[in-house]
């Protein structure tokens, strides 16, 4: 459950990821039903882009900012109202936790409940936004701002969002807070963090080759970048792209900027070239760069299909032997040509 749970805010920050240009405002509340996995009962934590603000947890019992620019640029003031608004939303989680394992039907077990939402200022001027529910890794219901209502996202939600739709104008709130407070103070952030907001580093790039049974495996790692969107991709011979073997996640290095790794495999086919391409906003153009096989990448590729030959023709001659042994030890024994093409040199012509 533990894993499920970060999933959920996983893929959600990969969902609601900033676009190259643009800027984040979130929020990330998280609820669990028991403390056995040494995790505060309750955390909430903002971003502002890919900077954490700030957190609050039960373990705490306040709102600790994070970033230093927020520090130095922002009124303290604020905080501390956040402190006391977090506390509030500690009791509530855990009410709420306790009453979604019951509708669920869960009477024990590590079970959880996470609120994420958020704003987005895109460059164009255009803005969007975002408001899930999710328990156990699992998104329960989301917020629909053109028709102004919450929707279930599993069956087993349908009478909550109906109870929310008709009881509370919790959606309508929600929609004005998204596309009028949020932005509102999305846009007083990138005023005063407006050099740390458009910070761009570029990506280092590197390539590895790792042999396997059957052909390598080409690793593409782009590390070091600044914000985090980025596209990776492999081409053969500089015109198809090569499908990457398993999904590729980027992950936040711990000085604040990002990694991805693009893996592929290949056979080393004669003539073959494959390039590494990379795209970010750091950078005016595509960055390409050739993969440049080890001296004995194909060498070693070659060995192993001969090494495999080999074998196997050490395995019929050992057999051939084993078997001309035994009629040699054995008269009555006979061979059909059929069975051993050297037969005509064990029995005479008739």
């Amino acid at each position: 459950m533990v894993l499920n749970a970060i999933a959920f805010v996983f893929l959600c920050l990969q969902a609601a990821g900033v676009y190259s240009d643009s800027h984040s405002y979130r929020y990330f509340y998280t609820g669990i039903s028991d403390t056995g996995h040494g995790q505060p009962l309750f955390t909430a934590t903002a971003y502002v882009n890919d900077f954490p603000i700030g957190t609050y947890t039960s373990h705490t019992k306040e709102f600790q900012l994070q970033t230093k620019w927020i520090k130095e640029k922002t009124d303290p003031a604020l905080w501390k109202r956040n402190t006391q608004v977090f506390q509030g939303w500690e009791i509530e989680f855990k009410k709420g936790v306790k009453s979604l394992m019951s509708h669920f039907n869960h009477t024990e077990g590590f079970h959880t409940l996470q609120w994420m939402y958020g704003c987005e200022l895109h460059d164009d001027g255009s803005i969007s936004g975002y408001d899930l529910d999710g328990y156990d890794g699992r998104e329960f219901l989301a917020l629909d701002q053109e028709r102004v209502i919450h929707t279930a996202s599993l069956p087993e939600a349908e009478s909550i969002a109906e109870k929310w739709n008709t009881e509370t104008n919790e959606a309508e709130r929600m929609k004005n807070y998204l596309q009028e407070q949020c932005i509102g103070s999305l846009r007083q952030y990138i005023h005063s963090g407006q050099e740390h907001l458009e910070m761009k580093v570029a990506p280092k790039v590197k390539i590895s080759e790792q042999r396997m049974e059957k052909g390598l495996q080409l690793h593409c790692h782009a590390y070091g970048f600044y914000p985090q969107d980025i596209h990776v991709k492999w081409m053969r011979n500089g015109r198809e792209e090569v499908p990457c073997l398993d999904a590729n996640y980027v992950l936040p290095n711990t000085d604040g900027t990002y990694q991805i790794r693009v893996t592929i495999h290949i056979t080393a086919e004669k003539g073959d070239k494959y390039f590494c391409h990379i795209d970010h906003s750091s950078q005016k153009e595509t960055y390409v760069l050739p993969w440049e096989p080890a001296k004995d990448a194909h060498i070693l590729i070659v060995i192993g299909a001969c090494v495999s030959a080999i074998a196997l023709l050490a395995a019929v001659i050992a057999i051939w032997r084993h078997r001309r042994r035994t009629v040699n030890n054995n008269p009555d024994y006979s061979v059909s040509p059929s069975e051993d093409h050297d037969a005509h040199a064990l029995h005479p012509a008739v």
